[in-house]
């Protein structure tokens, strides 16, 4: 069974970023709708940094988190590249053990949230990451309480980002540049509400990647 631990966590990451960074460009597209139209960008250089940072040797999971949070923090961002290295801090500070049972790695998800709501302002409904990120780390939470392993955790956490995305559709923006648009900015998916998604759905199917070379292996 894949635990969490920091070996399973980078891994996931960096299969997240190397899906993101192919979609750089329809990332930029939905933003075109409703913001600058650079979203897309601010991930790939969000992308580069998880990239730099786990490639660096870091026995203390927790430091490399953290120094993840503000190495991103540090680039030409926006308000979406600093909420995501916010999210990045806020993680680190849950990972407290080697290896994380499900609940503490709920929590650890929880706290990346935490410290995205403290600086955001914002809320579910409001048009914005948090309407995938709220619901994904509610899922998380509720499949550890029903005794979900890792992977049934990421599994319902996509599931719930990528339903939270869709909402943002139908929804008036209240936060960001897109809240100028007033109506106008209803009948447009949130683009950092579907990068949540894309990042908790890459999850999931890493969990399933890993599942199928591990079945390969033992029928070979």
């Amino acid at each position: 069974m894949i635990m969490f631990n920091q070996e399973t966590m980078n891994h996931m990451l960096l299969y997240a970023a190397g899906r993101i960074i192919n979609k750089v460009s329809y990332f930029n597209d939905l933003d075109s709708h409703t913001g600058d139209g650079d979203h897309g960008t601010t991930l790939l250089r969000v992308c580069h940094c998880i990239e730099a940072t786990l490639a660096k040797p870091e026995k203390n999971w927790a430091k490399q988190y953290d120094d993840l949070g503000w190495l991103i923090m540090s680039q030409d961002g926006g308000s979406a590249g600093m909420l995501i290295g916010n999210f990045y801090i806020g993680l680190s500070q849950g990972l407290t053990q080697p290896i994380l049972t499900p609940n503490e790695a709920a929590k650890a998800f929880r706290l990346g949230l935490q410290r995205v709501q403290h600086f955001s302002g914002a809320k579910r409904g409001d048009k914005t990451m948090l309407d995938a990120l709220i619901p994904a780390v509610e899922a998380m939470e509720s499949a550890a309480l029903d005794g979900g392993t890792a992977s049934d955790m990421c599994f319902k956490a996509a599931e719930a980002a990528q339903l939270g995305a869709e909402e943002t559709i139908g929804m008036k923006a209240s936060r960001g540049r897109a809240k100028n648009m007033g109506e106008n900015s209803r009948g447009f998916i949130d683009p950092g509400a579907a990068s949540i998604a894309m990042l908790f759905e890459s999850f999931g199917l890493y969990f399933i990647k890993e599942r199928a070379e591990e079945e390969e292996l033992c029928d070979g």
